[in-house]
């Protein structure tokens, strides 16, 4: 119950409801930027002598401000502070034209005398700044200069207090301890106030990208990662907003990471006073966990099992999900999950996805756990994978059959599950409309390496070899099924029993045609020549390749090819062609000695001036002495342009080639079976 639960709300999620949750956490936060105002006058118990405010008394109020008590010029501050209430009166104000200039001289000039002087002030300044057209009026006064001032002070002011306190502990008894520790928490309380107002206008503020430029050169994300070790939850929550708008730049993100914010921001899942600075933090977190580093460091500090943890309430199931996908995209990082209860969960919801197609967050989370042998296990015990492809069958889910594909990839007790839906999902291929879908169902197929599945039963059964061949047809398919398409065979090959089917059917001297067709596509190459290589194993394959096309010169020229896993197939290949035929074997021999020994023969050619009468004969110099009735391309034609270079000479080598083996006919110069 608590599964589908879950599942539900997700789906809720999925159709829209993500978007309008963050839409109304958004504007709530904007709502409460406005009533913070409102809040303060609430909070703020002033006796203002039953006097009513009024623009009309505006002068009055800015000549208080020149008063020698500073009871005087808070009690005007607060009036005005009644004043900027009424957004109809900001105009009026702005355009006064002592309102600012007197606003900002008081405030420069007595900043340090009185923190409720300078909370009024700031306030005021936090009314016009929710505006952007009185931007321009208070940068003309340098209010945001004036403002990270206020900041900066403040917090040279916590920590001489704090390291005070420390100094003078030691000779307190334990009631003058707790008394000054009442003070300051007062104080705290007090200064946190100023700071969020202090930080509100210049987030304001920073709307203009060229004025947050020069608050980063202020240093305003060290600040603000300062900010995240306070207790108030609303300033905590504001230095996280702030932060999330800076981070989308490089630069801030880097300064971020030296600042230590991974582990300020942890702090506070799950131990946050409220939801909304949980999905504050959460949010911030998956804007820097594109990093690389920063992930690292998340993973390091425990973060997983913390996600895992939230991932259980509703309304921060969607991002942490998003988060541990991109925690999961980190190899080292997936076998972590192992040890939580992150992959059971995940499981769940996608087996019992009540949508035609899983979310996609979800299954390309549940990809990504499924490259891991460990996480695979767990993935495929008991029923569970039987439910996974119960629900393939029936939805025909591309992500969810890429999710098999990959669990099907790891060995033991895994693949003899699969083993038993081996022909449910042939069956499932042949009648795949999607090529997607099919590309993820012959992976599941190829990566059936057991001896006990019925590859010849199911080739005739599903009549697969028409199957086979209507897709490999030049252009029939995409490369990515074709390369499917091929590696199934490599698998079905395997099986004794298929090399007779694949030897009354055209499909050997297809996949021979296809190289021609592939040649510049390592990957299809490199698979073509492994399926050839098992096709090789067996007489009646063996014949066909032997005799009917001249595939052994192919993969002579591939000892040439750039890639190093291709020249290695190639090889192994051709010393399993000498195996089986000695004639060849006598052939492939010299080709192997002369292009490993290139160099060599190439510098007894220059000893020997004239070249005709010479015992050995460099590479090029062989090339141009073949005789039209050497065993190779002939005329150049078929793959003409392909992998490395072409080698067309290994037909008849005559006296030649027979003395040069004369003395250890079975030497093959040290180059591996």
């Amino acid at each position: 119950a608590m599964v589908v639960k879950c599942i539900n709300e997700l789906v809720e999620r999925q159709s829209g409801r993500d978007e309008e949750v963050f839409a109304e956490w958004n504007q709530q936060m904007d709502k409460d930027r406005r009533g913070e105002v409102e809040r303060y006058m609430t909070e703020s118990q002033f006796d203002l002598d039953g006097e009513s405010m009024s623009l009309d008394n505006l002068d009055s109020y800015l000549e208080k401000l020149y008063e020698d008590e500073m009871e005087e010029k808070i009690k005007a501050t607060f009036m005005i502070l009644q004043l900027v209430r009424d957004p109809d009166n900001l105009e009026v104000l702005v355009e006064n034209e002592q309102f600012l200039g007197a606003l900002t001289r008081i405030f420069r000039e007595e900043a340090k005398k009185s923190m409720d002087l300078v909370i009024n002030i700031v306030y005021i300044f936090f009314a016009f700044s929710n505006f952007s057209t009185f931007h321009q009026h208070m940068t003309q006064y340098k209010v945001g200069d004036m403002v990270m001032r206020v900041v900066e002070l403040e917090l040279k002011r916590d920590a001489h207090r704090k390291e005070e306190l420390e100094k003078k502990k030691a000779d307190m008894d334990a009631g003058e301890l707790e008394t000054q520790m009442k003070k300051m928490r007062i104080t705290e309380k007090k200064q946190d106030k100023l700071l969020f107002v202090c930080i509100r206008v210049l987030l304001n503020l920073a709307e203009d990208i060229s004025i947050e430029r020069k608050m980063k050169k202020r240093k305003i994300t060290p600040i603000l990662v300062q900010m995240l070790e306070r207790k108030s939850p609303e300033l905590v929550l504001l230095a996280v907003a702030f932060l999330k708008k800076l981070s989308i730049f490089l630069e801030n993100k880097n300064e971020m990471i030296q600042c230590g914010v991974t582990g300020q921001l942890l702090k506070h899942i799950p131990a946050a006073s409220t939801d909304n600075v949980i999905m504050g933090v959460l949010r911030l977190m998956l804007n820097l966990s594109f990093d690389t580093e920063i992930r690292t460091r998340l993973v390091q500090e425990g973060v997983i099992t913390k996600l895992v943890d939230l991932m259980k309430k509703p309304h921060f199931r969607h991002v942490c999900l998003k988060l541990l996908y991109h925690i999961s995209m980190d190899d080292k990082c997936k076998s972590m999950f192992t040890y939580t209860d992150c992959i059971p969960i995940v499981i769940n919801m996608v087996a019992n996805f009540p949508e035609k197609q899983v979310e996609k967050t979800l299954i390309a989370l549940a990809i990504n756990l499924s490259n891991n042998p460990r996480n695979a296990g767990i993935m495929a015990q008991g029923e569970t994978l039987n439910t996974l492809l119960s629900r393939l069958f029936q939805t025909k889910d591309v992500l969810l059959a890429k999710m098999l594909r990959n669990i099907s990839q790891h060995d033991g007790e895994i693949k003899r599950k699969f083993g038993e839906f081996v022909s449910d999902i042939a069956a499932l291929a042949c009648q795949a409309d999607d090529p997607n879908l099919l590309v993820e169902l012959l992976g599941i197929l190829g990566n059936m390496t057991l001896s006990d599945v019925p590859f010849a039963k199911i080739l005739t059964d599903y009549d697969m070899i028409n199957f086979l061949h209507k897709h490999l047809e030049p252009g029939a398919s995409e490369d990515d099924i074709v390369l499917e398409l091929v590696i199934f065979i490599g698998t079905c090959i395997q099986d004794p029993k298929c090399a007779p089917i694949f030897a009354n059917s055209h499909l050997v001297a297809a996949l021979y045609d296809l190289m021609a067709d592939k040649q510049e596509d390592d990957e299809i190459v490199l698979q073509i020549t492994y399926t050839l290589f098992r096709c090789l194993q067996h007489e009646c394959t063996r014949v066909i390749l032997l005799e009917q096309t001249q595939v052994v010169s192919y993969f002579v020229d591939l000892l040439y090819d750039k890639n190093a896993e291709i020249r290695k197939m190639a090889d192994q290949t051709l010393d399993l062609v000498m195996e089986f035929d000695e004639e060849w074997a006598t052939q492939i021999r010299l080709r192997k000695f002369q292009i490993y020994n290139a160099e060599w023969i190439q510098a007894m050619e220059r000893e020997d001036v004239g070249g005709k009468d010479s015992f050995y004969r460099g590479r090029m110099a062989i090339e141009d002495d073949i005789e039209e009735d050497d065993i190779g391309y002939g005329d150049g034609g078929g793959y003409g342009g392909g992998k490395g270079h072409l080698m067309s000479d290994l037909g008849k080598a005559g006296d030649q080639q027979d003395a040069l083996f004369v003395d250890d006919e079975d030497d093959d110069f040290g180059y591996d079976d």
